[in-house]
């Protein structure tokens, strides 16, 4: 199978090599838990190999924001950005209550037209925006089936939630990953981690990843050891 290569050091360990290519992954957790670092590491990362990739985003974090922001860390590099290897799209601006089924042709639109290797979705439309759940769900199904035939790599960003609403979400992706802020043994001490709860096609590792955040970006701290750990359980 073709492995499309994440850009977090420990994580394609964990994954045997990599994220399935043309899959659809789903990012959750709570805020500051690192979901967009990680996935614009991923993005950047293919640009330093030559890949086209994209930001889309529509009442998600401004883009002068997440650039500001991502500036500080090593792995962003404004050249591939003024060379068009990844580009940011924000269309906000736009948005009305259409916004979700728009979104989704201008998705297709865009992919086809300009051929992107990844894109990042931020965030992904909320129940709220519909009128029932069997509308939310038919959504989905549509958003996350046009998603996989376009056959491009897919990072999706969503909140965490018990409900099981979002469970739906769970469902219809390839892969969902958590990421979670977790006390220490020390109780006023926490810590990052990040949990692989499903991914198709590939076997990955079934134990909590303890993660280190540096001006590198997102690493998984002692992968091996936490992978033997994991089958031992």
């Amino acid at each position: 199978m073709e492995r499309i290569e994440s850009g977090v050091p420990g994580l394609d360990k964990a994954l045997q090599g990599g994220f399935p290519s043309s899959s659809v992954i789903l990012v959750t957790g709570a805020p500051g838990t690192g979901k967009t670092t990680l996935a614009m590491q991923s993005l950047f990362h293919g640009g330093r190999k030559g890949e086209n990739g994209v930001y889309m985003t529509c009442m998600g974090e401004p883009v002068f924001k997440l650039k500001r922001f991502l500036s500080s860390l090593s792995f962003y590099d404004e050249k591939l950005v003024e060379g068009s290897l990844i580009s940011f799209w924000d269309f906000s601006r736009t948005a009305d209550s259409e916004w979700p089924n728009k979104m989704l042709i201008d998705i297709v639109e865009f992919v086809k037209k300009n051929k992107p290797k990844r894109i990042v979705i931020d965030p992904l439309p909320l129940s709220i925006n519909f009128k029932s759940l069997l509308e939310y769900r038919k959504y989905l199904y549509a958003f996350f089936s046009t998603l996989s035939q376009l056959e491009v790599f897919t990072i999706i960003i969503g909140e965490e939630s018990d409900t099981p609403i979002t469970q739906l979400e769970d469902y219809m992706v390839d892969g969902v990953i958590s990421m979670e802020l977790k006390p220490l043994n020390n109780p006023s001490s926490y810590g990052n981690f990040l949990r692989i709860k499903k991914m198709r096609g590939t076997a990955h590792a079934k134990n909590v990843l303890r993660l280190n955040f540096t001006g590198d970006g997102i690493s998984i701290a002692d992968v091996g050891k936490m992978l033997q750990e994991g089958a031992e359980q």
